[in-house]
């Protein structure tokens, strides 16, 4: 499928979006003025509100197929340039109970997973793929569903597990519970960034050598204070709350060699975390 024919796909179903979306408005202008002096609302209104309503749902749809479809070919040819060897997976994922085995996120009502990455760079295996988290809150007659968590998680092997499990959560985050400690570090712009939980202070502090903690601030930098980290067993896991849906062609946007190249950067990431913070070094195989 080459951009041109996306676009041509895509252009359609936008302008099912727009008309959709139109109709819906217009219904509801007209229902306001109608419907509050009378015992009801006529009843074309109503289904000129709903239709307008499912024309807009039922384009959006096949935007979401046309992107799975472009996703299964050009993710994985790009991957392989940065990644060879590495497999993409459309509909796969992580399992909630993976992402809340982490430490970084808790179980919420809704949950999706989607968009997995498998694969390894300089003897460093890494998962990675999209997840998000819904809340569902009610308040009497009302529910409100509430986007929790949406980004990007990662998970990087290591070959010997850590004697103790640390957490690097931002400011405000929840305080987790199991055995962990809030641990302040020597370096107040640190400590000012990002906080520290531990179940050993001394673990802590030979993990977060001065060196280490800057790498970590210049990503914390990077990602805008949407970050966080876990070293649990024999595994690292990063959160990045970026409220995306990554890879996904979104509507409006044109699909082009740029649009191919926000694939490669978000590759580079994975790069840049394993590299950035020398995840390689024999500095976690020493423990």
């Amino acid at each position: 499928m080459s951009f041109e024919e996306v676009n041509k796909k895509k252009k359609k179903y936008e302008t099912g979006i727009i008309l959709g979306s139109v109709i819906t408005a217009i219904s509801f202008l007209l229902f306001i003025p109608i419907g509050v002096g009378s015992n009801g609302p006529p009843f074309l209104i109503m289904i000129t509100f709903m239709g307008g309503a499912g024309v807009a749902a039922y384009c959006t749809a096949q935007i979401k197929k046309i992107s799975i479809e472009f996703k299964k070919t050009y993710v994985q040819l790009e991957l392989d340039k940065v990644f060879p060897g590495s497999k993409f997976f459309a509909h796969y994922g992580f399992s909630e109970e993976e992402v809340v085995y982490s430490n970084l996120l808790r179980n919420q009502d809704r949950f999706k997973s989607e968009d997995m990455i498998e694969g390894s760079f300089d003897g460093v295996k890494f998962r990675s793929s999209d997840v998000h988290q819904q809340d569902v809150r009610r308040s009497g007659k009302h529910t409100t569903v509430v986007t929790v968590f949406r980004g990007r998680v990662y998970e990087f092997d290591f070959n010997k597990i850590f004697k103790y499990n640390l957490l690097l959560l931002q400011k405000g985050q929840f305080r987790p519970f199991g055995g962990y400690s809030k641990v302040n570090m020597e370096s107040i712009a640190f400590n000012s960034e990002l906080k520290v939980y531990a179940k050993d202070d001394h673990e802590a502090f030979y993990i977060l050598t001065p060196h280490f903690m800057e790498k970590l601030m210049e990503l914390d930098r990077k990602y805008y204070d949407k970050i966080t980290f876990s070293f649990l067993d024999n595994k690292l896991y990063i959160a990045v709350d970026n409220r995306v849906d990554n890879f996904d062609i979104k509507a409006f946007q044109a699909v082009n060699e740029a649009f191919l190249n926000s694939y490669v950067e978000q590759f580079e990431d994975m790069k840049e975390f394993i590299t950035m913070l020398n995840l390689t070094s024999r500095m976690f195989k020493d423990f």
